[in-house]
C-alpha cells in the first residue's frame, strides 16, 4: 500500500479506510496538530501521533471496554498490517506504541490476545521477555 508515502501518511491512510467509523478522530487529530504549530504551516502529523491518539485512544482501547469484537479484529488486522508493511520505522513504532503498551499493562494484553494474529504474536513473544508476566501461559 503506497510505497512512496511517508510513514505517516501510511498510517494514516490504513486507519482512514479501514475504520471509516472513526476518521472524525483522525480528522480533529489533525485540527488539533494543525493549532498547536499555529494554523496555515504545511504539517504531517507523526504517525506515532496516528497510532497514540488516533488507535490506541480512541479505538483499539475503547472497543476492549466495551468488547466491541467487530472493530478488534480490524484493529488486529491492522495491526497485522503494520507489522507486515516492510518498514522497519513502522514496525519499531508498532512494537513502542503497541506492542509495550499492551505487555505494559498485561489485563489489556488479555483482553486482545484472542484477537492477535501471527505478527503480532511473534513480537509479543520476541519483547515479553522485558516484562514480567508469561504473555502466552501455558494451556491458555
Amino acid at each position: 500500500m503506497l510505497e512512496n508515502t511517508s510513514d505517516s501518511l501510511y498510517v494514516r491512510l490504513l486507519i482512514w479506510d479501514r475504520f471509516p467509523e472513526f476518521r472524525g478522530i483522525v480528522l480533529e487529530l489533525e485540527k488539533d496538530e494543525r493549532e498547536l504549530i499555529g494554523g496555515n504551516q504545511e504539517f504531517e502529523v507523526g504517525s506515532y501521533s496516528y497510532i497514540s491518539e488516533a488507535f490506541m485512544d480512541k479505538i483499539l482501547l475503547p472497543s476492549l471496554g466495551s468488547r466491541d469484537t467487530a472493530t478488534l479484529m480490524k484493529a488486529s488486522q491492522t495491526v497485522e498490517d503494520l507489522l507486515e508493511c516492510g518498514r522497519d520505522s513502522v514496525v519499531e513504532m508498532v512494537n513502542i506504541r503497541i506492542v509495550d503498551y499492551l505487555l505494559g499493562f498485561p489485563e489489556r494484553w488479555f483482553e486482545f490476545r484472542e484477537f492477535v494474529g501471527p505478527n503480532l504474536a511473534e513480537q509479543v513473544s520476541l519483547r515479553g521477555i522485558y516484562f514480567n508476566f508469561n504473555p502466552f501461559p501455558e494451556g491458555s
